[in-house]
């Protein structure tokens, strides 16, 4: 399905809505139906299930020859990408399961989400994690596609929303978001930023991580998070830009603290990855400062 260039923002955003309510509940429905999970190649970090194939399908029967989404993206490469996020004209972003082994693994920290960008940045995302409200109040269980509690956020027009999920689906009509007062002392750790970098605790942060980038984003925007760093591919953090600016945070280039460039896809190489560097998400310069401080390289 091709998009008008001049659909109008708030009509892109319920577009997305609308895929998130299809999808989740698609997710969940499969992982209670059991999966097989296999490997992307020799890398036995690059999980993939049927899962992430269905939604995969989905978001191009949904937003079509505009898409960049990460079971398709390797046959696309950067420049080609670039050109698309460029235009006037709207390109979205797609993660179809973000978190696949904690998803596979019957884990809280998963979902889907999109972006949708024009003019070289994200404008408005959609996250869906269909799962995260998990009864911890018991041993772990599996439950039915249908019982699963989450929450659904949102962010365009430089405002944030979120709602309360049952089944993947939305229970309440979109709330706003405000970012959180409170203090935690503790700063998103996922498992691609451990493995190049590490924290000094003798600095007053602490890592916390629950799975992929998609719960880290949840984490940080309900106020269990005070941070987050990020050295993600393209469709790990497109989505999550929209709300990240919508609720006061910003990129800080570390070390140096440098400013993000203009363009959303100068910020990764030629496979459309950030491995190599590193972003911290913060309220402002001086928390990045004392942020920045306490990362070292591995």
């Amino acid at each position: 399905m091709t998009i008008p260039a001049d659909l109008p923002e708030r009509d892109v955003l319920a577009r997305m809505l609308d895929f998130a309510a299809e999808a989740a509940p698609l997710a969940l429905a499969l992982r209670a139906a059991g999966l097989a999970m296999t490997n992307k190649g020799p890398d036995l970090g690059q999980a993939l299930t049927e899962a992430d194939l269905a939604v995969s399908r989905l978001l191009n029967e949904r937003f079509g020859p505009d898409l960049i989404e990460e079971e398709t993206a390797d046959a696309l490469g950067r420049d080609a990408a670039r050109a698309m996020l460029a235009r006037e004209a709207w390109t979205f972003v797609g993660d179809p399961i973000d978190g696949t082994r904690p998803f596979a693994g019957g884990l809280p920290g998963w979902g889907v989400m999109v972006a949708a960008c024009r003019a070289g940045w994200p404008r408005a995302g959609v996250l869906s994690l269909a799962a995260w409200n998990e009864d911890r109040s018991r041993p772990a269980r599996n439950e039915p596609a249908e019982a699963a509690s989450g929450i659904l956020l949102a962010a365009s027009g430089g405002r944030a929303f979120w709602a309360p999920t049952r089944g993947g689906r939305p229970t309440e009509a979109l709330q706003p978001l405000e970012r959180p007062a409170r203090r935690t002392g503790h700063v998103g750790w996922l498992a691609v930023a451990a493995q190049r970098f590490t924290l000094d605790y003798g600095k007053g942060w602490f890592p916390w991580g629950e799975g992929g980038a998609i719960s880290d984003a949840a984490l940080l925007a309900t106020g269990r998070l005070d941070a987050t760093l990020s050295n993600h591919r393209l469709w790990d953090l497109a989505p999550l830009l929209p709300l990240f600016e919508a609720l006061g945070f910003r990129l800080y280039h570390w070390p140096d603290l440098g400013e993000p460039p203009a363009a959303l896809a100068d910020l990764f190489d030629a496979d459309l990855s950030a491995h190599d560097d590193l972003w911290l998400v913060c309220r402002d310069r001086a928390q990045a400062e004392d942020l920045a401080g306490a990362i070292r390289r591995a």
